[in-house]
């Protein structure tokens, strides 16, 4: 079973967080909290693009180490 990697359900909890309509009506009240929505989607953004950062290293490093056993190969 494949897992759901944490940086992404923490995205996707702060996004509900502030799409939740009580906290959008709270956003208008001033523009301290109107910022600490944006908040909220500033951090869910780092964090999708922190794991997608994560997964195209670990695919970098796949392809370097299947380049680096089929240099090794002896053909004679």
């Amino acid at each position: 079973m494949a897992q759901i990697p944490l940086p992404l359900v923490l995205a996707m909890i702060a996004i509900g967080i502030g799409e939740w309509p009580t906290v959008n009506a709270w956003s208008e009240v001033s523009i301290l909290h109107h910022a600490l929505v944006h908040g909220l989607f500033a951090f869910a953004g780092a964090l999708a693009g922190f794991q997608t950062a994560w997964w195209t290293r670990r695919a970098e490093d796949s392809a370097f180490a299947q380049h680096e056993d089929s240099d090794s190969e002896v053909i004679s």
